[in-house]
């Protein structure tokens, strides 16, 4: 727990490159302050969340997690329906993929009553800062042989902890984890809808076909900004149920 933190602290005191293709302009990631005692959680897709920033603290605004992406982790290609992502890689070295078609409707399964998407992919670099709109085919994952970081934010938070909370497990030490079981994959994908999310179950599910390179995009930097630094502080008495 002390090395995840003093990598964030490193990370927060980075600059960053955004991802948009049509800005130079170096962004650092905003600044925050972790929840007390918060959460750890063993994704399906290998992933090692902390959430430092819930529901509950942040008046529903958004939710964010501090993650450790081990070799070959990664969920496979997803939609949210619910809430607008943002993805920061403190030391790049993830691949991070982006569909270009929106799928605005639980209803519209792609591969099934939809069309397949094409992915864009791109292996980040340190400080790289990519957005992930609602109702777009995402997905990433750690081809590399080290470990990665990466700093999610979800905005609203409209219940993502608890999907993680009845599809992950719990962990309270990052160095001694449980194995991943065939049931918490499956859960993955089978309670994903309860949550807002068409989660596939292979790869080619959702995808046509791949190109290399990000498709010009914009990284909602100063929405972030607002999002994360501008959130009223929240009393301790007073805290707010998250909403599934």
């Amino acid at each position: 727990m002390k090395r995840a933190l003093s990598l964030i602290l490193a990370a927060l005191l980075a600059v960053a490159v955004p991802a948009a293709a049509d800005t130079l302009a170096p962004h650092a990631f905003p600044h925050y302050t972790p929840d007390p005692h918060p959460l750890m959680i063993l994704g399906p897709a290998g992933e090692i969340f902390t959430f430092q920033k819930t529901c509950a603290t942040t008046r529903g605004r958004y939710a964010l997690a501090y993650a450790v992406i081990p070799p070959g982790a990664g969920p496979l290609p997803h939609v949210h329906h619910y809430t607008d992502e943002w993805f920061y890689f403190p030391d790049g070295g993830i691949t991070i993929e982006m569909g270009e078609h929106r799928y605005p409707t639980m209803g519209m399964i792609p591969g099934k009553n939809a069309a397949k998407d094409t992915f864009h992919e791109v292996e980040t670099k340190p400080g790289d800062i990519f957005y992930g709109p609602r109702y777009v085919i995402h997905g990433f994952f750690n081809d590399t042989t080290k470990t990665h970081h990466l700093i999610f934010v979800w905005a609203p938070d409209d219940g993502v902890i608890d999907y993680f909370r009845e599809v992950g497990q719990h962990i309270t030490d990052p160095k001694h984890l449980p194995p991943i079981n065939e049931h918490n994959k499956e859960l993955f994908v089978s309670q994903a809808p309860k949550y807002g999310i068409n989660q596939s179950s292979s790869y080619d599910q959702y995808i046509g076909h791949n190109v290399k390179g990000m498709a010009p995009m914009d990284a909602h930097l100063t929405e972030l900004d607002n999002l994360i630094e501008h959130t009223p502080a929240e009393p301790a008495q007073l805290k707010i149920p998250c909403n599934k």
